[in-house]
């Protein structure tokens, strides 16, 4: 139990600040300005990761093997980079070896379920195994 005694002095208590002074504070401005930098240099990072993966896969759809184009319309043949790993795992998130070049109508069907990619190769991370793009992998129908 404490007593009266363990409680510090006034002077001990206002010796040591309780606050952040005023100019240190970050401003709501700043945190967006930060915010919105730090947003900006992840979209150029995975535009380069996306750019990296399309080029080892030779502008290719993995699955189909057909030849992609570079377009902005929804075009079935558009080449697009999918994921192995979630795009939410940073750890992986610009890492070459976690993406595959696919076309944009075979990114639909992996998205809605109706593929899974399966891995034949690996490679970890901190002890997390992960399935290595740079290496076939296998397609299945769900």
């Amino acid at each position: 139990m404490r007593t009266i005694r363990d409680l510090p002095t006034l002077d001990q208590v206002n010796a040591r600040p309780h606050a952040t002074p005023k100019g240190e504070l970050q401003t709501r401005l700043d945190r967006a300005i930060a915010s919105k930098s730090a947003r900006l240099a992840d979209q150029r990072e995975l535009r380069a990761w996306a750019l990296a993966v399309k080029a080892r896969d030779n502008w290719t759809d993995r699955y189909t093997g057909q030849r992609l184009r570079r377009c902005l319309e929804l075009d079935p043949l558009r080449a697009e980079a999918h994921h192995l790993a979630g795009r939410d795992d940073w750890t992986v998130r610009h890492d070459p070896r976690n993406g595959i070049t696919v076309s944009f109508a075979t990114h639909d069907a992996i998205e809605r379920g109706r593929l899974r990619v399966e891995g034949t190769r690996f490679f970890r991370i901190h002890g997390t195994r992960y399935i290595d793009g740079d290496y076939p992998v296998v397609f299945v129908r769900t």
